[in-house]
């Protein structure tokens, strides 16, 4: 008798299928009337026979339901697609496999295909594997096949010119497909001879034959999670009653009346692949899809985003106050009048009402306008629907003019037109833009009711609209409504009561170039766009040879304005650290150690950017100021010590020393850029004793909150929350003040409303060591939120999105932490293609949400959004990434930081709605260079790696490589080692030589994790035969160490056009590509040989890379390298964060200024009063803080 092969059931429920076994064993024993099994296919192993269904009862005689197959249809063979076979390694894979490892690869097949080779490739539907149809059959697929990683942590990290596309593959014959019934979540297999396939989605036209197999198999996964979903409900044995329950849970156990068996998880179907990767890995199984958390979120957010997110969330805490649901349903009656015109006292072309069919319209009004495409405001094209601001613009009359029959307009945007609000945006929330325009009366056709409402409380009725932010398209931002302003410039009589014109009128005049004079009434300079020149000012001005570099430097000497320009005279200023090899060996290259020149050149007055403030080192006196303070104050200051005859060097020994006394200075700037600095000083002096307590959410290492902190100098990390245990861990080695929650985001907000409710809760356990956790913090202790949400659902490279993904939705946890704690600040990071993520592009149904959040989705918060590249603030590497900045109402938006380095990525920055972000990009305009590979780790100690097989090397390399280990240390890169490399408290290999390396070791270590991870031998011996030269890759090696992966014409690599970059060499004097969590030499991002050394890169330099210093040091379960791997490709860049805390600092600066304003206005006015009291009307002393300005002007003298 053959052996029977196990079922689906059997393999996922064997304690079921033992038991139905025997049953059927004794039935057959009985004598029972068992007919033989129906012979399969002759060419198909398959081993995914579901069981038959069981009839209803005795005596039934109801025939099965069969669901019916779609109508014939064929597959059309692409002679394009690659034959599957041993040989096939698919991008992403590893070509060459650990010793040891023979399992078959799991890989990912979309848009395919399933059909029968021997009937015309009649499809088919995998039910056929198990139902014999009485056609002998084949099945085989066809369809785009990518590499199944065991983490998607990469998703979105790299640049777009490393976009892995799908290999087209045609599979053999398929031998069986799996299916376990006890994971809601697993996916569906099929196996062939190679290799495993997870079935993504089907093409098109295979849909319905795929639905066929797909719908009943699906339905029966989720039957334990429903039988458990009753039995956890109270009126459990009420439920079971229903019909449909009852029928779908007809064979199931009877529910115990005590308490019921757990359900096996372990009885995992023995012939699905393992997942190598995640076993025993802690930090890699909280990651997998099984063991994510259901998404929690609060009231608001949940009611907010019904109906635009399919997953069934976790609603925690009590619900908001409900909508006054009478109030809405009352509808307004149409009430016309008939009115003449009223026009302005003493200015008969404009008035204050007019009468359009006989009804008033007046300045002040707010009216309807039709979105006609005539009006060219480049505004969104509406979204389809029903409501009105689907058809109709909005905008508040300024001014009338009865003779021209128009009026004039400053807009409003809806906030489903803008930006970042888009389906989140109340129905009846208006923003005031930065836009009004020339309407005809003709176009008006009805008026509306507009609030301003600040706060809440403001009953609004359901045809009534509000608003109480400013939205700045070109900037992306949504800033609290200056109604001070608006009060003032409405007092004004048409036409010059428009706010909007009269800034367009402001930034005009300020296109004119306008003389500057002293006190004296003497020229001293010119103002232009804004900004005050004035003579002996130092400035950045655009790079004049149009070459690629920084922004030109010059110290103005004279003005001259011409009839059809205005010229600027300066003395070149140049750059030591440009100076390269004319600089002592130990003299470091500082990026803002500047030198004076006797040459002159003139610039035209359009080419000025700024004034930046350098004085001389003569005039420090430390210790009391030193240059490094002056330095850390501003990225504007810098120094000077040295003269030279001209900008081109030809050798250090032609400097002057300069002395502070030939060194004029601009006194108004002196004066005011001191007074500024004692400021800063008091600042941040009370700063340092009340820092914002921050929260730091899927805080990583904490990379984010690092660098605001450090940049601000005014937040304290006091929580994180980090769901791997590696990461955590090296987070609170990191920041041991910090209190971190090894747990998921979503318990952590469940466990902190729970608790704030006052409900008894179980304490939740971190993951490392099982312990219990802390408290989470209270409403109200936290400040700031940081968050760098998962981004592998919003990656423009993932090109098959589930809609229903967790990870997505972990954007409204993170919407929910600042619901509950309502901080005053957040900040937010993901990929770019978060720009383009909507919380359902298939709306759950036509309508959308059907409920409603009072005043919408920036109830309480001013934002701005964009796109950073981390290259354009001193990181060494190519980054492109979105950040959103919110303000609580009340406090200062911060502004995105202005690029302080040169970079190549000159691509324009846009928002969603395709408007350009104005952060300045174009090259020649910042002020320094972009650091590069050799400043960023040229200081670091050098080995190599040994040849593993010197013996297959030529005579002369070998004697090369002998000769170079006497200079250079050779470590053996052996597989079974946890890494190869330098461990333990080593020198540099010389003093640090740019500023970027001073920085990093600031703070001595006793570990720089200097060293790589272990490779196999092939790969070892492929990484030392590339040779020594920039941009070299495998391109380079000898044809007896290629692979099929790049060699073979029918490879991916060759149908790409031999993509380079496979065991590619960095260029030292270029930057990294985007550094990721994957690094390897056969990766996604595969360019990671060191730029002159026989090795991959380091740990070190991987974190030099994000610009973590060398005391930052990474913890790892087990010491595996890939996980610090992981932890530093899914940081955010130290020198983003630090740029964004310096903006966030000149926030706080600039409010504090102002209070402190209001203060001593306040305290002058009692003073006036008790001086009057006492006979002394002008006696008033109000002394700055910080100490007297004499001290301070040593600086400049």
């Amino acid at each position: 008798m053959a052996r029977r092969r196990p079922k689906a059931f059997d393999v996922s429920f064997p304690e079921a299928a033992a038991q139905r076994t025997a049953a059927e064993a004794e039935h057959t024993a009985n004598g029972a009337n068992n007919s033989a099994p129906q012979s399969r296919s002759s060419s198909v192993a398959s081993n995914s026979s579901l069981g038959k269904r069981k009839s209803d009862g005795p005596g039934s005689t109801r025939a099965p339901k069969l669901q019916q197959l779609p109508k014939d249809a064929y597959y059309r063979k692409n002679p394009k697609y690659i034959l599957e076979s041993k040989n096939l390694i698919i991008d992403g894979e590893d070509p060459d496999p650990e010793e040891g490892e023979d399992e078959k690869p799991i890989r990912e097949l979309y848009d395919f295909y399933i059909f029968d080779p021997i009937h015309r490739n009649e499809l088919v539907s995998l039910v056929g594997l198990e139902q014999d149809d009485g056609v002998e059959r084949q099945f085989e697929a066809a369809g785009k096949v990518r590499a199944h990683f065991a983490s998607d942590e990469d998703e979105g990290q790299e640049e777009e010119e490393m976009e892995v596309q799908p290999t087209s593959v045609h599979l053999t014959a398929i031998m069986r497909y799996t299916v376990d019934y006890t994971r809601e979540n697993e996916p569906f297999y099929i196996e062939t001879e190679y290799a495993w396939y997870i079935l993504k989605t089907p093409a098109e036209e295979y849909k319905p034959f795929y639905q066929h197999f797909y719908n009943s198999r699906r339905i029966a996964q989720l039957v334990p999670e429903i039988q458990e979903c009753i039995q956890d409900e109270p009126e459990s044995r009420r439920i079971r009653t229903v019909p449909f329950v009852k029928h779908i849970l007809r064979n199931a156990p009877p529910i115990s009346a005590s308490s019921r068996p757990p359900r096996r998880r372990e009885a995992r179907n023995k012939h699905l692949p393992k997942n190598k990767a995640s076993t025993g890995n802690p930090d890699l199984a909280v990651l997998k899809a099984e063991n994510q958390n259901t998404t929690h979120v609060t009231p608001r957010i949940a009611k907010l985003v019904q109906g635009l997110v399919r997953e069934s969330m976790e609603v925690v805490g009590p619900p908001p106050p409900p909508v006054n649901k009478a109030e809405r349903q009352k509808k307004p009656k149409k009430n016309i009048e008939y009115n003449k015109q009223d026009r302005i006292e003493g200015n008969l072309e404009y008035c204050k009402v007019v009468q359009i069919e006989h009804k008033p319209y007046t300045v002040g009004d707010v009216v309807l306008i039709p979105r006609d495409p005539v009006l060219e405001l480049g505004w969104p094209t509406p979204k389809t629907g029903d409501k009105i601001y689907n058809f109709f613009w909005f905008g508040k009359i300024q001014s009338i003019s009865p003779a021209n029959q128009n009026a004039h307009l400053h807009w409003f945007w809806h906030g489903s037109e803008t930006a970042a609000v888009q389906e989140v945006a109340h129905p009846q929330e208006l923003f005031l833009g930065k836009e009004c325009h020339w309407v005809s009366l003709h176009n008006i056709v009805d008026k509306v009711t507009v609030h301003f409402c600040p706060e809440d409380g403001i009953n609004i009725k359901p045809h009534e609209f509000f608003y109480k932010f400013t939205y700045d398209a070109a900037l992306a931002a949504y800033t609290s409504t200056d109604t001070q302003q608006l009060k003032l410039i409405s007092t004004q009589i048409p036409p010059d009561n428009c706010l909007v014109c009269l800034l367009k009128a402001e930034r005009e005049q300020m296109k004119s170039p306008q003389e500057l004079k002293d006190e004296q009434g003497l020229r001293n300079g010119v103002s232009f766009g804004g900004k005050h020149f004035h003579l002996e000012d130092f400035v950045l001005y655009h790079r004049q040879d149009k070459g690629d570099g920084p922004a030109d430097i010059g110290y103005i000497t004279g003005v001259e304005f011409r009839r059809e320009n205005t010229m600027v005279t300066v003395r070149k200023v140049g750059r030591i650290a440009s100076l390269g090899d004319l600089l002592p060996k130990r003299m470091l290259r500082d990026e803002r150690h500047l030198y004076l020149t006797k040459e002159n050149t003139t610039v035209d007055v359009q080419d000025l950017i700024k004034v930046i403030y350098v004085p001389c080192t003569q005039s420090f006196l430390p210790p009391q100021v030193t240059v490094e303070d002056w330095l850390d104050l501003s990225h504007n200051h810098f120094y000077v010590k040295y003269t030279f005859p001209r900008l081109r060097v030809k050798s250090w020994n032609d400097r002057t020393k300069i002395t502070w006394p030939k060194l004029g200075v601009c006194t108004p700037c002196c004066r005011e850029r001191l007074k500024g600095r004692k400021a800063m000083y008091a600042f941040l002096q009370q700063a340092e004793k009340k820092r914002l307590s921050t929260l730091d959410l899927f805080g990583g290492v904490g990379a984010f909150s690092r660098g605001l902190s450090d940049g601000s100098g005014c937040l304290e990390v006091t929580h994180a929350v980090e769901i791997s245990p590696s990461a955590a861990k090296t987070f609170k080695r990191n920041s041991p003040q910090t209190v971190v929650y090894n747990q998921c985001a979503n318990i952590i907000l469940r466990y902190a409303i729970k608790l704030y409710e006052g409900h008894k809760v179980e304490i939740p356990k971190q993951l490392f060591n099982g312990e219990d956790l802390p408290e989470p913090p209270e409403q109200g202790d936290i400040k700031v939120i940081v968050a760098g949400f998962p981004c592998q659902s919003h990656s423009t490279l993932n090109m098959y999105k589930k809609e229903d993904d967790v990870k997505s939705n972990l954007i409204l946890t993170t919407l929910s932490f600042v619901d509950f704690y309502r901080p005053t600040y957040a900040f937010f990071e993901n990929v770019p293609g978060f720009l383009n993520f909507h919380l359902n592009a298939e709306r759950a149904n036509e309508h959308g949400a059907t409920g409603e959040i009072e005043r919408g989705g920036l109830k309480l918060y001013q934002v701005r959004h964009g796109l950073l590249q981390a290259g354009h603030y001193g990181t060494p590497q190519r980054r492109m990434r979105f950040f959103l900045i919110a303000a609580k109402e009340g406090h200062l938006l911060p502004a995105f930081p202005q690029p302080t380095h040169d970079f190549p990525d000159t691509h324009e920055i846009k928002n969603r709605d395709g408007r350009v972000i104005p952060v300045r990009a174009t090259r020649g305009t910042a002020a320094h260079p972009f650091v590069t590979v050799e400043d960023a780790i040229g200081d670091l100690p050098r080995f190599d790696w040994n040849h593993p097989r010197p013996d297959r090397e030529p005579l002369d390399k070998r004697e090369k490589r002998q000769r170079r280990a006497a200079t250079i240390p050779s470590f053996k890169c052996k597989v079974a080692e946890q890494h190869c490399g330098f461990k333990g408290r080593i020198g540099y290999y010389s003093e640090p030589k740019t500023t970027f390396q001073h920085m990093a070791r600031l703070n001595p270590t006793s570990d720089i994790q200097h060293y790589t991870k272990c490779l196999i031998l092939k790969k070892v011996e492929r990484i030392v035969s590339i040779p020594l030269k920039t941009g070299a890759d495998y391109i380079s090696l000898p044809n007896e160490q290629l692979e099929w992966q790049i060699a073979d014409p029918m490879s991916s690599v060759a149908r790409n056009n031999y993509k380079r970059g496979i065991y590619g060499r960095l260029d030292k004097d270029g930057v990294f590509p985007t550094t990721v969590t994957n690094v390897d030499p056969t990766a996604k991002q595969s360019r990671c040989l060191h730029p002159y050394l026989y090795r991959m890169v380091t740990v070190r330099e991987l974190a030099r890379s994000q610009g973590f210093p060398d005391s930052f040091n990474f913890e790892a379960i087990g010491g595996n390298v890939v996980t610090m791997h992981r932890q530093i490709g899914n940081a955010v860049p130290l020198p983003v964060g630090h740029a964004l805390g310096r903006q966030l600092r000149k926030s706080l600066f600039r409010k504090w200024e102002a209070q402190r304003a209001e203060a001593i206005q306040i305290d002058d006015d009692e003073n006036e009063n008790d001086d009057h009291r006492n006979g002394n009307p002008h006696h008033m002393a109000i002394e700055a803080p910080g100490g007297n300005g004499s001290d301070d002007m040593d600086i400049y003298e």
